[in-house]
């Protein structure tokens, strides 16, 4: 009978995915992650089978808990699509903390090409988002806050590009009248009546 195992996978998850965040994959050492986490190599080699397998682990749980829920709070609930989209946006820089470890998602997508057993995760978060936008431009359409005549499918693909781009630049810490610039121009592209207003 194997010994019970006296750690929690969410909290390890959690910690790697803070972790992953500031370091990314390859700054994270093994001795980072142990510190991290609390845990062994012994332990997270049993669970995990390498580090590869907890980055993943940890993308997985990072797309599960932070971006659906990002997704739902901003694009699928509130009664205003087109307000969702803004603080879609503006949520990324307005968040009043410093300094910003950004997204796990948008930096593996970035260090991707050499980090291809992520490939899967990232395709699924930035999946995830495009989804949502893509709703919330359907339900703004329906509700006439824009065009009849707009491309739901192509100003949702413009969107997430506008999107992954200003997390990228709060990332690298562009200064915020930069940032809401950019999030009038993406306002301004799917027609926002808003932004015609100003």
């Amino acid at each position: 009978m194997g010994r019970k195992q006296l750690w929690d996978k969410a909290e390890v998850l959690a910690s790697a995915m803070r972790l992953f965040r500031r370091r990314g994959y390859f700054g994270a050492s093994l001795r980072d992650i142990e510190e991290a986490t609390g845990l062994h190599p012994g332990s997270l080699y049993r669970t995990f089978q390498s580090k590869d397998g907890l980055f993943c682990a940890a993308l997985d749980a990072y797309n599960d808990q932070v971006v659906q829920s990002r997704v739902r709070a901003h694009l699928l609930k509130p009664s205003d699509p087109v307000a969702g989209i803004r603080s879609f946006f503006t949520s990324t820089f307005e968040t009043g903390l410093e300094p910003d470890p950004g997204c796990l998602l948008t930096n593996t997508a970035v260090e991707s090409f050499a980090v291809p057993q992520a490939a899967d995760g990232v395709r699924r978060g930035l999946e995830t988002i495009e989804s949502g936008l893509a709703e919330a431009l359907t339900r703004a359409r329906t509700l006439g806050l824009l065009s009849a005549d707009l491309d739901v499918e192509v100003s949702a693909a413009h969107l997430l590009a506008l999107y992954q781009g200003l997390l990228v630049l709060v990332r690298a810490g562009a200064p915020i009248t930069k940032l809401h610039t950019i999030t009038d121009g993406a306002m301004a592209s799917i027609g926002s009546e808003e932004e015609e207003q100003r």
